[in-house]
């Protein structure tokens, strides 16, 4: 894919999630068209992720900012453990990079392994895990 072909499809997923899941990836509060649309695998890390719909999300820019840049404080974020969960989903290796730096969720990964197979196309579709962290 070329970049303009890349910024086409990610123009289409913020469209699509403004339109029909306008909530934050991170906090679960709505976000309204200013939106960031967020990458849970970051760009750089995985070019083949980066149009993949459930790899997105709008989000806060504060909310995406500290899931970015400050893993330690991010893990207090409402949906943190359903983001995970799908960076498990994704990609395992990039899942153990950043649970190592939120021990308080720990409890909730270790269940990860129990949880049923799933397709899901987005993270809406995942609504709450937080069942899984008690």
């Amino acid at each position: 894919m070329t970049q303009s072909q890349i910024d086409t499809a990610l123009a289409k997923i913020k469209a699509w999630y403004i339109e029909h899941y306008n909530l934050c990836l991170f906090c679960g509060h709505s976000v309204r068209k200013h939106g960031d649309l967020a990458h849970i695998i970051r760009r750089s890390s995985s070019r083949d992720l980066q149009t993949l719909m459930l790899n997105t999300g709008l989000a806060h820019r504060e909310c995406h900012d500290l899931f970015d840049n400050d893993p330690e404080k991010a893990q207090y974020l409402p949906r943190m453990v359903e983001v995970m969960y799908i960076i498990y989903l994704l990609d395992i290796e990039y899942f153990y990079q950043l649970a190592e730096h939120m021990p308080e969720l720990s409890p909730a990964f270790e269940l990860f392994p129990e949880v049923p197979d799933m397709e899901l196309k987005h993270h809406g579709e995942l609504l709450t895990l937080q069942y899984l962290h008690s």
